[in-house]
């Protein structure tokens, strides 16, 4: 069953590059989409120079928005915080949806 959360970020700190890349990494070798958003600023985190873009210019002090779309969310929600543990402040559950092969959810 597919599944598409989106989560609420708050960073205390910047996310260095070495965070940046195993992300990266993580989704371009999983079955993963992975966005992430704040005000004008939109990213694919399969497309690695949208994705440096995206973390060169966001802003630390208002949260972003992480969208993960894939079979359990969770286990890649979970990889995702053990990667960056130390610069992640809070991190909330916006919406869940789930979807059977024969829905569409439209974003």
């Amino acid at each position: 069953m597919e599944q598409l959360t989106s989560y609420q970020v708050q960073f205390k700190q910047q996310i260095d590059m070495e965070e940046v890349m195993k992300i990266h990494h993580f989704i371009v070798d999983s079955s993963y989409d992975l966005y992430l958003y704040q005000d004008h600023l939109i990213a694919d985190v399969s497309n690695l120079p949208k994705l440096l873009s995206f973390f060169f210019y966001y802003n630390t002090d208002r949260p972003l928005v992480m969208i993960i779309d894939g079979k359990d969310v969770q286990y890649a929600y979970q990889r995702i915080m053990n990667i960056c543990e130390e610069p992640i402040e809070n991190c909330v559950v916006r919406r869940f949806h789930e979807a059977n092969r024969d829905q569409t959810i439209l974003v």
